[in-house]
């Protein structure tokens, strides 16, 4: 019995001790909620109470570069753009605990006019990890990145005026997007037949690819085929399908024939540009393959002259051409000795601004050929490999070089080709 005492007397002191620590803990513990939690609650208050003073915007001056603080203003008068701008500001994020890389806007300003007073905000966002931050009243408020997209794309287009229609807004939010600004509108020609042929130029891959994006929503343009379109480009304020990363900015193009939506994509429109339907499905969930292998299966042309002039060449030949075609400025020959993959890339619009146009239009912009080397082949040499991808090294002696990036003189290079349906290799790319 006396051990059955102490053993209650030693439980009942453990969990006195417990108890204490266990206070002693919650107090500690509490004051650290209490001071987190009044921080937290100051910030939220501080946000809330900038959103307020927001509200009777009715202008926004801009400043924004990534090298400098001697710049001009950009102003946003529209109203529909304001209120872009006023409800992603609204949409805070979690705190980011990386560092701001050199991939960054730093120490930048808004500037809102309202009904009664000028408020000026700085900001800085990292285009690197996709995050950014305003400071107002001595206090971070890190923001969604879609607000700071809104502000590099206002910088890049300056859109005087949102012109999206309300048709136009209900067609994308059926899908689940929002148009902040029209980017630009072209009319174009819908290519005669979407069979790629490389004496015709590039367009019929555009096309061809796109309607496979557009018939995913019920879109058939393909009885369109010869006529003039309206492309109508428009900035969307949601970031690109994550399975793109880290391309984030999202473009959309409307094809309008008489005033009717005919077609409608998702296209970056940039440097390594990201495609999708409006649904947000890819090329390959869309149609089972990628573009590439899409192209070459249902969309080569076997009748055309220059790929059967070409069938019997060796892949040195073919090198050798590549190369004449761009010192003859013969964009024809030159198309004709790249895979689809590089032709592909060609669409790419000219110096990166879908605002020129929706694709490259080779016949008119000297894009290929501008800064094209004067070159002598000095060496080929192969492993008469029969795989679909294989690799040529090549010795260039460089006579005159048109790049910043290469000087004159004799390197090693390595072609990377893949084998057309002909059983012709074409070059998909050449590098160190």
């Amino acid at each position: 019995m006396i051990l059955f005492k102490s053993k209650k007397i030693i439980i009942f002191v453990f969990f006195i001790l417990m108890g204490a620590i266990l206070l002693s803990n919650s107090n500690y513990v509490g004051l650290s909620k209490d001071k987190n939690t009044k921080d937290s609650s100051n910030l939220v208050d501080n946000h809330k109470n900038l959103i307020e003073k927001l509200k009777t915007t009715k202008k926004i001056e801009i400043y924004h570069d990534y090298h400098s603080n001697d710049i001009k203003p950009i102003y946003v008068t529209d109203k529909n753009i304001i209120n872009d701008y006023l409800s992603l500001i609204q949409k805070n994020s979690k705190e980011n605990n990386k560092s701001i890389s050199n991939a960054s806007v730093k120490d930048q300003k808004l500037v809102f006019y309202t009904d009664d007073e000028k408020i000026e905000i700085k900001y800085s966002y990292d285009d690197l990890y996709n995050f950014g931050f305003i400071n107002y009243e001595g206090k971070k408020i890190y923001i969604n990145y879609d607000f700071f997209r809104l502000i590099s794309n206002t910088q890049r287009y300056y859109p005087k005026k949102s012109n999206v229609d309300k048709e136009t807004r209900i067609f994308f939010k059926k899908y689940n997007w929002t148009p902040s600004f029209l980017i630009a509108s072209h009319n174009v020609k819908i290519s005669d037949n979407f069979k790629y042929a490389p004496e015709k130029g590039i367009d019929e891959i555009y096309w061809a690819y796109n309607l496979e994006f557009s018939k995913s929503i019920g879109l058939d343009f393909s009885n369109l085929k010869g006529k003039n379109v309206t492309a109508q480009v428009y900035y969307l304020l949601e970031e690109f399908p994550k399975s793109e990363s880290p391309i984030t900015s999202t473009n959309a193009i409307l094809l309008k024939y008489n005033g009717k939506i005919v077609g409608a994509y998702i296209d970056s429109g940039i440097l390594n540009r990201a495609i999708c339907s409006l649904n947000s499905k890819s090329f390959e969930e869309i149609t089972g393959l990628n573009i590439s292998d899409y192209i070459i299966k249902n969309s080569i042309d076997k009748s055309s002259k220059l790929n059967n002039e070409i069938s019997n060449l060796t892949s040195e030949d073919l090198i050798k051409l590549h190369y004449k075609s761009q010192e003859d400025k013969d964009i024809y020959k030159y198309l004709s000795t790249l895979s689809i993959e590089a032709i592909i890339s060609l669409l790419e619009p000219d110096q990166f601004d879908i605002k020129k146009e929706i694709f490259n239009d080779l016949d008119r912009n000297d894009t290929i050929f501008k800064n094209a080397n004067e070159v002598e082949i000095l060496e080929v040499s192969e492993n008469n490999s029969k795989d679909i991808i294989k690799e040529v090294n090549i010795k260039l002696n460089i006579l005159k070089s048109n790049q910043i990036t290469m000087n004159e003189g004799i390197y090693n290079m390595t072609v990377t080709m893949r084998k057309d349906i002909n059983g012709i290799y074409k070059i998909v790319s050449i590098g160190f």
